[in-house]
């Protein structure tokens, strides 16, 4: 018989997986890292461009607010360089001249005149006043009657020549002329002819800038624009506001405003022009978009790096 040689049997170990360390291991978590660090790069790159975005829009949002003063300031300068040249002209009116100059003033007969040529001339205010600056006769804002305007700057000026101001009265603005009647070489007496500042200069300025407008005397709203005028609760709230730019928020909507004064002194009249906040992001949106894309990619590029390195993982276990 033959004999059969003996099995052999030998027993294999099963591979071990990578220890932590190993080569493998330490280039997947390298690649990991740098994928969360350009992730974190591009999100915080992007942040500091979406920040400089809307500090670029909150400048527009001011230098438009600038604009429209600026814009409101030169109507009212043609407009005061306007009322001069016409109250000199009515100053040398003979019924003015009659009227005003005559041995024994008048008043009713002043007031008559005064009123035929306010309706003929178009001004909202016609006035006279004395040798002392206070008021004698006026038509168009009767609560000047008998005022003591002496210590105005533009009443003092205009007994030497003719000159112009803004005037804040109780229930408006006006735009001022004032020009000296004479008799010889002497003043005895000023004319004041007036022009209201209000809606008509403020729905110009909207209609060539896009920008609202008003005026407030104290908390009363004076003067405003169409679009102003559409949003009652937006102009209490910006007559409570400071002089200077504001941001504000009314009905859950952003807005910036900058409020200034129609004229000299702590009493006079205060403008106020409204934009809504960033109103140019419209025309912004797809640079923001633009801003924003590198992060999707960086997130999509987090994930690859994620998957991949568990495969490798996985394929070595």
């Amino acid at each position: 018989m033959t004999k059969s040689k003996p099995t052999r049997l030998e027993v294999v170990s099963a591979s071990e997986p990578l220890p932590p360390g190993s080569p493998r291991t330490a280039g997947s978590a390298a690649v990991m890292a740098a994928a969360i660090l350009l992730f974190a790069t591009l999100g915080l790159a992007a942040w500091f461009a979406n920040d400089q975005v809307e500090r670029v829009l909150s400048t527009l949002d001011d230098q438009a607010l600038g604009q429209a003063s600026r814009a409101l300031e030169e109507l009212v300068n043609r407009q005061r360089e306007q009322l001069v040249s016409e109250v000199k002209v009515l100053a040398d009116d003979n019924r003015i001249r009659a009227t005003v100059l005559a041995p024994k003033f008048d008043e009713a007969t002043v007031q008559d005149v005064l009123e035929d040529l306010r309706k003929s001339s178009g001004a909202s205010l016609l006035a006279v006043l004395d040798a002392t600056g206070k008021v004698e006769a006026v038509t168009g804002a009767v609560g000047l009657r008998q005022v003591d305007l002496s210590s105005s700057t533009a009443v003092r000026a205009a007994f030497d020549r003719p000159t112009s101001d803004v005037w804040t009265l109780p229930d408006r603005v006006q735009v001022i002329g004032l020009a000296p009647i004479r008799s010889g070489t002497e003043t005895p007496a000023l004319l004041v002819k007036g022009l209201p500042l209000g809606k008509g200069q403020l729905a110009t300025v909207e209609t060539v800038l896009g920008i609202s407008g008003a005026v407030f005397i104290g908390d009363h709203i004076a003067a405003s624009s169409p679009g102003g005028a559409q949003n009652d609760d937006l102009l209490r709230a910006t007559a409570r506001l400071a002089d200077g730019l504001n941001d504000l928020v009314v009905g859950g909507h952003w807005y910036r405003v900058k409020v200034g004064r129609a004229g000299e002194g702590a009493t006079a009249a205060r403008l106020a022009w409204i934009v809504p906040h960033r109103r140019a992001i419209d025309r912004a949106r797809f640079l923001t978009l633009l801003v924003w894309s590198p992060v999707p990619i960086g997130g999509l590029l987090l994930l690859l790096a994620l998957v991949t390195s568990r495969r490798k993982i996985g394929g070595n276990a």
